[in-house]
This record gives structure tokens, C-alpha cells and sequence, in this order.
């Protein structure tokens, strides 16, 4: 056992556990995440050294395999990845590692030193996977984890062909001589079916992002129609009022020249009690407001009793036309749940808190049969239905917020951390 040995062990080690690391999404805080990859590098290099003593390459080989996939089971409570998503990064972290471990075997004659070049090659090799990761496909890479089902199985047909190679030989130094062709050629396919996957990934992604800025333009013409139906509400109140003031004045001096003074001051009262109330503010933010009022209009017509209580301030920290989107596609799926309801069930309540994050939380009574798919969102009961909820859900994704349903003893609620 050389030095080199020892040293390229550590870094192989402390490089895949780096990018196993960057491909999740932590649970907990950075110091926790680094003792357990400093665990992780010491268990490794125990083990690498066992192997060094005995002069077993091959059998290390397949030790390193066996080794990170027991680790990858081991660290997933201290991330947020399913079951299987965390399956695609155990893999996809083997591929790449076998893609290092391949070239630098190759590359390191045509460098001095070739047992410290190896080290240095793999290094760089781990170190650009990870700062591609971070800086260019971490968006991509969060979709394809999404769509395990999709992709799963690709990762573990590729990393089956790499396996095969690196465990199925007695001496894996003369197989990664004797079978560079085929290895390179493995690691080109390697290549291009991940490129075909994040490329069909930014496609979906812009055509996603197409769909959304979209139905944005959508909502902000419905901002708009809902502005504009409450100023011409406003604008009908004012005429009427208008029309009975010349009435109630022409009526009014009539009385006050005949002396009838007891008879114009009950119609003064009644004139007051007539006149239009002032609309009601539920919040500072003009937009939310608009949004609020005209569908609290809408539920007042309905016969439908609302307990609405906001407090979001004229700056609200996020996009305030889209809160004001996302507030209208839930008041008006309420609306049009609690509708279907005997008039005496027929409430819903709307409250939102502003304590450094805006949380709001809308809850009303359903009768239909109520089911949420596999991320938690509420499923269309028909065909062209449920785009509202994709569009609240985009919205607190876009935030980097949380969004959350509870169905449970006939009541609805829905509940955005923003």
C-alpha cells in the first residue's frame, strides 16, 4: 500500500459523496451534512485500505459499488427525497463515478506522476459534475428526480452496464485495458442519453413556463374584468342615487314650504338609511382586495355567509398581481363548492397572517367526494377543470412557498406559506 493509494481513495471518496450531496435537497443544516460525509469518507477509506494490504483491486471494486449503495440507503432520512427519488441520485451519482474512475485510468499515462495524476484527474472530473449541477442543471435535474418513473430505470440500465464491467472480471485493471473501446463507447451513451433527457427537460420546462405566463395573462385580464365590474357597480349605485336625489329634493322642498317639517325629517331618515354603504376594505393591497371583494360579492349572491379576516399589507413581499390570481382561483373554487350545498351550510372563511411569511388559509364545507393525487393537490372532476389549483400551485412553487390541502369530516382547506 502506497501513499497515492491512500490519497486517491480519500479524494474519490470525499468527491462522490460531495456530489451525491449536491444532486439532494438537504433536510437539515450544513455542519450535520458534513460530519456525515466525513463519516462516510472514513468508513471508505478503512475499507479501501483492507484492500490495499491484500493487493485486491478487483474485489475493491466491487466493494466500492456495494459500499455507496448501502450508504445511499443509509443517508436518505437526512434529505427530502421519496424512496425513489433518492434511488435516482444513488445512480446517477454511480454513473458519473464510474465515468471519473474510466477516464482518469486512461488519462493519467499522459500526465507526470500517473498515480498522483489519477487523483488529480478524478478531482477535477467530480468537481466540474458538481459545479455543473449547481450552476446549470440543478432546475433540470429537480425535474427528472420528479418524474422518477420516467427515468428511474434508465439511470439503472446504464449504471447495470458499467456494473458488469467493474465486477464481472477477475482483474479490473486489465478489463479497464483490455475493453476501453467498448467503455468508451458506453460512456458516450452514458452521455448522450442524459443530454436527450435534461434537453426534452428544458423544452417541457419552457413550454411550462409558456403555459404559466399564459394563464398570468389570463388572471390579469380577469383582474382587470373584476376592477372593472366593481367600478361599474359603483358608477350604477351612483347613478341611482343621483336619480332619487332629484326626486328626494323636488319631494323635500315641497314638504319644507308646506311646513311639513315632521314628515321631511322622516324622509331625511329614510334617504339615509337608503343611501349605499361604503364598500368594504378587507385589506391593504389594492389587488387582493379588488380580487376579495368582487368574489365576496359573488358569494353574497349566492346566499353564501363569509368570514373573511386579511391582513396583507400594500407590499406583501411577493408578486402582488399573482396573490391576487391565486386568491381568486380559491375563492372561486370555494364558491363553487359550497354553492352545490343547502343554503344554511353555505360559509366559507378566509384568513390570512403576516408574521415575516404571509400564511393564508381558506376553509369551507364540500359535498362531492373530495381526492388529492400524488402531490397532495386536489384532483379535476372533470375534463378542463383544475387548472385554477395548477395555477395556485405554480405560483407558491414560483415563491419557493408551501402548499397544502386537508380534506377531513366534510370540510376543505387549503393553507399557502408564502
Amino acid at each position: 500500500m502506497e501513499f497515492y493509494d491512500i490519497l486517491r481513495s480519500l479524494t474519490t471518496n470525499v468527491m462522490m459523496s460531495a456530489l451525491l450531496f449536491t444532486l439532494a435537497q438537504p433536510k437539515y443544516r450544513k455542519w450535520t451534512l458534513w460530519t456525515a460525509l466525513s463519516a462516510i469518507a472514513l468508513l471508505d477509506l478503512a475499507m479501501n485500505v483492507f484492500f490495499y494490504l491484500r493487493n485486491d483491486y478487483s474485489a475493491l471494486a466491487a466493494a466500492d459499488i456495494l459500499f455507496f449503495i448501502l450508504v445511499g440507503a443509509a443517508v436518505k432520512p437526512l434529505f427530502r427525497e421519496t424512496l425513489m427519488q433518492w434511488l435516482f441520485n444513488c445512480f446517477t451519482a454511480m454513473n458519473i463515478y464510474a465515468i471519473a474512475v474510466i477516464i482518469s485510468y486512461h488519462l493519467c499515462d499522459f500526465f507526470p506522476h500517473p498515480y498522483y495524476a489519477i487523483t488529480m484527474l478524478r478531482a477535477l472530473l467530480f468537481a466540474a459534475a458538481i459545479l455543473l449541477f449547481r450552476k446549470r442543471l440543478r432546475p433540470l435535474y429537480r425535474q427528472a428526480a420528479e418524474h422518477w418513473s420516467v427515468y428511474l430505470f434508465v439511470s439503472v440500465g446504464l449504471f447495470m452496464n458499467f456494473a458488469w464491467y467493474f465486477v464481472g472480471g477477475d482483474n479490473v485493471e486489465q478489463m479497464l485495458t483490455d475493453q476501453v473501446v467498448p467503455l468508451v463507447l458506453l460512456i458516450v451513451l452514458v452521455l448522450l442519453v442524459y443530454l436527450s433527457i435534461f434537453l426534452s427537460l428544458h423544452k417541457t420546462l419552457r413550454e411550462t413556463a409558456l403555459r404559466e405566463e399564459n394563464l398570468k395573462m389570463q388572471s390579469e385580464r380577469e383582474l382587470v374584468r373584476q376592477r372593472l365590474t366593481l367600478m361599474d357597480e359603483a358608477v350604477r349605485q351612483m347613478s341611482v342615487v343621483q336619480h332619487d336625489r332629484r326626486h328626494f329634493n323636488h319631494t323635500l322642498s315641497y314638504l319644507l314650504r308646506e311646513g311639513e317639517t315632521a314628515q321631511a325629517i322622516i324622509l331625511l331618515d329614510r334617504q339615509t338609511e337608503s343611501l349605499p354603504q361604503k364598500p368594504q376594505t378587507y385589506c391593504e393591497n389594492v389587488s387582493v382586495n379588488a380580487a376579495v371583494s368582487y368574489y365576496a360579492e359573488q358569494a353574497k349572491r349566492q346566499g353564501i355567509r363569509c368570514d373573511i379576516r386579511l391582513n396583507i399589507s400594500q407590499t406583501p413581499g411577493v408578486d402582488e398581481l399573482s396573490l391576487a390570481m391565486a386568491v381568486s382561483n380559491l375563492m372561486e373554487n370555494a364558491i363553487h363548492a359550497v354553492s352545490a350545498l343547502p343554503e344554511e351550510q353555505r360559509t366559507l372563511r378566509f384568513t390570512a397572517v403576516d408574521t415575516g411569511q404571509l400564511l393564508l388559509e381558506l376553509t369551507n364545507p364540500y359535498a362531492e367526494t373530495v381526492t388529492l393525487d400524488e402531490n397532495g393537490l386536489p384532483t379535476a372532476r372533470a375534463e378542463g377543470h383544475g387548472r385554477g389549483t395548477q395555477s395556485v400551485a405554480a405560483f407558491v412553487k414560483r415563491c419557493g412557498g408551501e402548499l397544502v390541502y386537508h380534506v377531513s369530516d366534510g370540510v376543505f382547506k387549503v393553507q399557502l406559506l408564502l
